[in-house]
């Protein structure tokens, strides 16, 4: 007798005992298939076997996700259909990996020819990896041990809350803290976690470090990285995974001292809140474990200045890292050596992004402070009010954590943080936006077209190319943000500035909301998740991944001129 059978006559009398026994049964044939498959795979392309494994593996979790479904049912000794709504999910998710089998056995030439020139487009390898970190997430965060009431179990909550992680934004619709076990929050941090250091670094991490990996493998992820030798991109995967690791451990053991002794954390791990907290704020997630976020600290001056600190280094960008280091070591070994600290300036992108960075931290400031000094402040003594303006303006652009409710937010302020929004962080960081580069680039020119010449910035003249990618970037973040406003305005009946600011908030994965977020509908939500994973896998990344191979032109076509005004 199958293991069906015994469960159909255990649970004969009610409909939920129907449903588990007719899901029993299909576990176990698709695990028959699927040890089947993974059989015939290893003597075949091991292109395939990781595929195939991964799909195994995911029906494993899902077949114990029922078993405790079973157990659970076992334990209640009810008629009632108790649990049916999750039993439906997990079985929804099974079927879908038994067909993905299937289908991988049935066309298995050609599956293999896709994985092979995915990893030749490393662009369209970083949406995809992406994707596939999202799509386990949110089958993680269905698991019956994730949540706490497992008939709350929503594939749409569940992937919107996996995006939101995996793309490091922090939107949500309910509360974290009280919706997920410690193994949900757990999953949420390691999603925050692979998604701020970025996929593809892991990738690049294990073909750079390994001696004897793929020389045309290390050969791709260098170009993809943005850097010239082999040499420079173990120096870049090195600087990336160390200062991540360091950097959030600071903040971390930080957190602990600040709250060792905090009332508001009475009954929960502080050590745990403290880890969570430092990872959210350095990879730029905005994910609290706190009802409000963070908005019962607006007295804890120490907590928000170690907060913005990692916020702050998180959207700096890893080559940043590496050229602060750089100076660092230059100024301590003059000290040693002639007895005064000295180095030499900083490379020029490091140093457009630095002044990048403290322009707009002071610039958000002094918009927040002014704004709403008796609107969303109102309550706050000067010093508190302050620190708000500023922990603000940092969080602002890329971030998402917020001591101050932007529900109460009057227009001004809301369209100021819009703007700072939509520039985010800078490159090869954990922020999202079109990033404080491009922004400085489009001013460059803005100034230099009204002023007569060529795009100038700190004291540079921008290459064309340079001027076109900034030009292309913002082009398709503003097409972005009209499509999914006017998506949002087709399914929700919601204030226009609010679904704008959602929109905004989305596709630069800063996760700040006026407070609708939970009041989407299931399209609605919908639409923020492509927002999301647009915003993080980047404007280009996502032209790139679409369009077709470029190809060097054999020439060049007549120019002309058109008149603008």
């Amino acid at each position: 007798m199958t293991l069906g059978a015994v469960l159909f006559d255990m649970f004969e009398p009610s409909a939920a005992g129907a449903m588990l026994a007719a899901t029993g049964q299909l576990g176990m044939l698709g695990w028959l298939a699927g040890e089947i498959e993974l059989g015939q795979r290893l003597r075949r392309r091991s292109g395939l076997l990781q595929l195939e494994v991964s799909l195994i593996a995911a029906g494993a979790l899902l077949v114990l996700a029922r078993l405790a479904l079973v157990g659970d049912q076992l334990a209640s000794a009810s008629d009632e259909d108790h649990h049916l709504h999750a039993a439906r999910v997990y079985d929804g998710f099974f079927i879908t990996l038994a067909l993905l089998a299937l289908a991988s056995q049935w066309r298995a030439r050609l599956t293999a020819t896709v994985l092979s020139r995915l990893g030749q487009r490393p662009h369209l390898l970083l949406a995809t990896s992406f994707a596939l970190m999202i799509l386990v997430s949110t089958i993680l965060l269905c698991m019956p041990w994730s949540v706490y009431d497992v008939d709350r179990v929503s594939v749409v909550d569940a992937l919107f809350t996996a995006t939101s992680a995996v793309c490091v934004t922090g939107l949500s619709v309910f509360d974290v803290g009280t919706h997920y076990t410690a193994f949900g929050e757990l999953v949420l941090l390691l999603s925050i976690q692979f998604g701020g250091i970025g996929i593809m670094t892991l990738g690049a991490a294990a073909v750079a470090l390994v001696r004897d990996g793929s020389l045309m493998a290390q050969v791709r992820y260098a170009s993809m990285m943005e850097v010239g030798h082999l040499a420079d991109l173990r120096a870049l995967v090195r600087t990336i995974v160390t200062t991540t690791f360091a950097i959030e451990l600071v903040g971390a053991l930080c957190l602990f001292w600040l709250w060792r002794d905090d009332p508001r954390l009475e009954g929960h791990s502080v050590a745990w809140y403290a880890l969570f907290h430092s990872v959210s704020a350095f990879c730029n997630a905005g994910f609290a474990l706190f009802p409000r976020n963070l908005a019962d600290f607006t007295d804890s001056f120490g907590v928000q200045w170690v907060l913005m600190g990692l916020i702050v280094l998180g959207g700096l960008g890893f080559p940043v890292y590496r050229a602060m280091g750089q100076r660092a070591r230059q100024r301590m070994v003059t000290l040693l050596r002639d007895g005064k600290a000295s180095a030499r300036p900083y490379d020029y992108p490091s140093s457009v992004v630095l002044k990048a960075t403290g322009f707009l931290i002071v610039a958000g400031a002094l918009f927040f402070l002014v704004l709403e000094w008796n609107g969303a402040m109102a309550g706050l003594d000067v010093g508190e009010r302050a620190m708000a303006a500023l922990f603000s303006s940092v969080t602002t652009r890329t971030a998402g954590f917020n001591t101050l409710d932007f529900g109460a937010f009057g227009a001004p302020a809301l369209l100021a943080t819009m703007g700072l929004m939509f520039i985010g962080g800078s490159p090869s960081s954990t922020a999202g936006g079109i990033k404080t580069t491009a922004a400085s680039v489009l001013f460059a020119t803005f100034v230099g077209e009204m002023r007569g010449h060529e795009p100038r910035l700190s004291g540079r003249r921008l290459e064309p190319q340079t001027v076109r990618r900034a030009s292309a970037v913002a082009t398709l973040a503003l097409v972005s943000l009209g499509v999914v406003l006017f998506l949002l305005t087709l399914t929700e009946e919601q204030e226009f500035l609010k679904l704008a600011f959602e929109a905004f908030s989305a596709l630069g994965t800063v996760g700040l909301s006026t407070g609708i977020t939970g009041e989407l509908s299931t399209a609605g939500r919908l639409v923020l998740v492509l927002a999301m994973f647009i915003g993080r896998t980047g404007f280009m990344t996502v032209a790139l991944a679409v369009g077709a191979v470029q190809s060097r032109e054999r020439y060049r076509l007549p120019s002309a001129d058109l008149p603008i005004w």
